[in-house]
């Protein structure tokens, strides 16, 4: 049984509340701590335990996690199950040193590990930690929000991995890699019901097809019901109509998933995989809500800082610091730079129970937004006398269409689309061997990513925009703009070659000398074209009919360049059970091109383009296996130097990346033992001090900021405890974590701040004697903590922020079926 609870801080809890929430938190680690103590358990353990030998290939090859020299969290499948993990950012709260940067209820999430993230949102963007499912590397963004089902195990490997993995791997790197073709047959079947109507089902199946083939098949299917409670009454507080048929609920979930995979097996030396896999997703639109906030300016217009208008009794448009007096903004149309509502956006709309579920926007369909994803890959293995032989070669094609509300309120101000494809192929060859005193890898990596991305921003007939554009800025009153939209298309081609190798030196019987290089040829071509079009419906984006205004001319540029990652260790093994290791890491992330919204505001052609980031990595760590093998205590500390670090900033409705440098220092530790049979415990805490430096935060206004979706402290607990009961095990689990406050924007203003959270989560689960019967009833965000998981800052534009919060509490049952 798996019995987890989690209490989350409020978005703006007090420092008060804040600090009494880590009490807990620290509290229930106490406890853990105590019931760790030996004999406190005298039940026997059923199945898998936390202390398993986990085997990972983060060097390429299978190995102990506790003799590899990187600080590596890892989850076997079964592991997973029993924690009650079912998607790729629930991982979060169990690792040490790994936080989410962003969410979109579930429809964009990025891993942030150790604080370097990059939150764009583009499609042709790709994120410094590298994510793989099944060596193959994914891309986009967009595709790394993924269901976790039929796992094999995740690695999670903290600090640059770019030496050995080809892609971007300046933070680290998530590989997920799924079961694999049996030799017995073999299969299973799960079904859960949940909260606002969830049913997931999952389920595989896997056996032999003849003498020297294997086939397995691999299916989930996810749907929930509307999270999001709509009000929407037809017409804003100042009585305009929205888009035709909106108003509906929304946050919700349809997704269906399909793996299958070959496996042929030639001979006791050869083998091939081919595994193909689809996925099709359709939500609502992004479930964001609009809370009012209030632009602060300097003597010059600058925008200087943000308040959120609930926490303020001001009912100003836009502040001057200095003064304190009212500015007018023109998106409402009139120059009185007076709000209709105290705490609300320039319109009068006030979100209607702050972060709780209910929302009044008209731009609101439960079936918006489209996700569609499939694959191809190929991996022959080659056992000779001299290495190993492996080739990878992957094919990916990901699809996304988004909408969603930019006002986030019933007023139909601005509308957010993007339309979004990418074709991917990669091809790594590599050899592995081993002599007396050496272990080697080298091999080369090839990969093409062609993105092809529409975006733009869209105003409704309605829009107080049409009015406000030629009053205030065309100085034209009295004449109202035709329905239009403002759209940026880029088209973005990558092409990177690189060859790579790593050799281990075993110096002597406890000192090993690791080294590695990786050299690459980035080569990209990027086209940018920015129209103006007719609106004739608010839920496609439209490029037929210009309005002959084009906002900028068109962009194009190539680059070539040559990149290069290395690594240089010492590891010292004094005896099986502990390891040491010192070394410094280089890591680089390609540089890539801005596709700004033009939100009234463009970039210049040096603008668009952003150069490589390039990381040195100073980390020391141990591994200790305790007890005979009852407890793993493994930590590090780092210290990052980052040169032109890729920092995306968001003002006014859009984003973009400039290079900063920035320094980051921190230290992780992590604790898993089973004192006694049945007891099992995770413990782990993290601290980080992140600094990204001479950020313009406005133009010509410089300042250090912390980098967004960054905690200072990060810190969980998880006690199971099985016994035998009812023909088979009983088991409870609870989980705790703790994080502390990050900002949404690497602008770092007053009302950017999401406060910190306690989460606590709870299981209990049953499972056969056999293994072939198995159940769980499980509670997730027992206290409803709805704190802020993603913010974009739009007071200078419309006066309000979208915010986007956490899941609410969450019960679900799930029955499964092994055969």
């Amino acid at each position: 049984m798996i019995f987890t609870a989690t209490h989350k801080k409020d978005r703006e809890a007090s420092p008060s509340t804040q600090k009494r929430n880590l009490l807990a938190s620290v509290a229930l680690l106490g406890l853990t701590a105590g019931l760790a103590l030996p004999g406190t358990a005298l039940a026997q353990q059923s199945g898998t335990s936390v202390t398993d030998t986990i085997i990972v290939t983060a060097q390429k090859r299978d190995q102990s996690i506790q003799d590899v020299g990187i600080a590596i969290s890892a989850y076997s499948g079964e592991q997973l199950e029993k924690l009650g993990i079912e998607t790729s950012i629930e991982i979060i709260n169990f690792t040490p040193g790994v936080s989410m940067a962003g969410d979109i209820g579930g429809q964009r999430a990025l891993f942030n590990i150790r604080g370097v993230v990059q939150n764009d949102f583009s499609d042709i963007a790709e994120a410094p930690v590298a994510v793989y499912v099944d060596d193959g590397y994914l891309a986009s963004t967009q595709a790394q929000t993924f269901g976790l089902y039929d796992i094999d195990r995740v690695e999670i490997l903290k600090g640059p991995q770019g030496t050995l993995f080809g892609r971007n791997a300046t933070g680290g790197l998530v590989h997920s890699l799924t079961k694999r073709p049996t030799r017995e047959a073999e299969g299973y079947a799960e079904v859960t019901g949940g909260s606002y109507s969830q049913f997931r089902g999952e389920g595989a199946i896997s056996g032999p097809l003849g003498e020297k083939a294997s086939g397995r098949v691999s299916v989930m299917y996810n749907n929930f019901g509307d999270i999001l409670d709509n009000v929407y009454s037809g017409v804003d507080a100042q009585g305009r109509t929205g888009t035709p048929g909106g108003g509906e609920d929304g946050y919700n979930d349809d997704t269906f998933a399909i793996r299958g995979q070959l496996q042929f097996d030639f001979n006791d030396n050869v083998s091939f995989l081919v595994i193909g896999n689809y996925a099709d997703t359709t939500k609502s639109e992004g479930p964001y809500q609009g809370i009012g906030s209030i632009a602060v300016l300097d003597d010059q217009g600058r925008h200087i800082d943000t308040l959120r208008a609930p926490d303020s009794n001001s009912n100003c448009e836009a502040i001057t610091a200095s003064t304190g007096a009212c500015v007018n903004l023109f998106a409402d149309g009139d120059t009185d730079g007076v709000r209709p509502v105290v705490g609300g956006d320039l319109f009068g709309n006030l979100d209607p129970d702050g972060h709780g579920n209910k929302v009044n926007k008209d731009f609101a369909f439960d079936d918006e937004n489209k996700i569609r994803s499939r694959g191809l890959s190929g991996k022959l293995t080659w056992d000779a006398n001299w290495g190993t032989l492996t080739s990878i070669s992957d094919y990916k094609h990901f699809y996304r269409s988004i909408s969603l509300d930019s006002d986030q309120s019933a007023t139909p101000l601005a509308l957010f689309q993007s339309d979004g494809e990418i074709d991917q192929f990669s091809q790594e060859i590599r050899l592995n061997g081993k002599t007396e005193s050496t272990n080697w890898v080298a091999g080369v990596y090839y990969l093409s990513v062609d993105s092809d991305v529409t975006q733009g921003l869209s105003y409704p007939e309605e829009s107080p925009f049409l009015v406000g554009f030629p009053q205030i800025i065309f100085g034209l009153p009295g004449v109202v703009f035709d329905p239009f939209e403002d759209n940026t298309t880029g088209k973005l081609r990558t092409d990177s070659y690189s060859a790579f190798g790593q050799i281990d030196f075993q110096l002597s019987d406890t000192l090993t000398l690791v080294t590695g290089l990786r050299g690459i040829i980035e080569e990209k071509k990027y086209n940018q074209v920015i129209g103006e079009f007719a609106n004739t419906d608010d839920r496609l984006i439209e490029t037929a009919t210009s309005t002959g205004f084009v906002p900028r001319a068109p962009f194009a540029d190539s680059t070539s360049d040559f990149l290069w990652s290395g690594k240089a260790q010492l590891e010292f093994t004094p005896d099986e059970d502990h390891l040491y290791y010192i070394g410094v890491n280089r890591g680089v992330k390609a540089g890539s091109f801005n596709i700004k919204l033009f939100d009234g505001v463009t970039l210049t052609d040096d603008q668009i383009p952003y150069e490589e980031e390039v990381l040195y990595s100073y980390e020391a760590g141990f591994k200790a296996t305790l007890g005979g093998g009852a407890a793993r205590l493994n930590g590090s500390v780092f210290y990052y130097d980052y040169n032109d670090y890729q920092a995306f900033t968001w003002t006014n409705n859009s984003g973009f990346v400039t290079n900063n440098d920035a320094t980051y220092k921190g230290a992780e530790l992590e604790l898993l033992t089973s004192p006694a049979d049945g007891l099992d415990i995770i413990a782990n805490v993290a601290y980080i001090d992140a600094t990204v430096k001479d950020l313009e935060f406005a133009p010509g206004l410089t300042k250090d900021v912390t980098p967004s979706f960054t905690p200072d402290f990060k810190t969980s607990g998880t006690i199971r405890y099985s016994w035998p009961a009812m023909g088979g095990f009983l088991a409870a689990q609870t989980t705790a974590s703790y994080q502390s406050s990050v900002f949404h924007n690497m602008r770092n203003f007053t009302g950017h701040r999401f406060g910190g959270w306690a989460e606590v989560n709870a299981r209990l689960s049953w499972e056969s004697d056999d293994g072939s019967w198995g159940g769980a009833v499980s509670v997730d965000n027992i206290f409803d903590s709805r704190h802020g998981v993603i913010g974009f800052d739009v007071s200078s534009f419309g006066g309000y922020t979208q915010e986007s919060y956490a899941r609410p509490r969450w019960a679900s049952v799930s029955v499964k079926r092994n055969f």
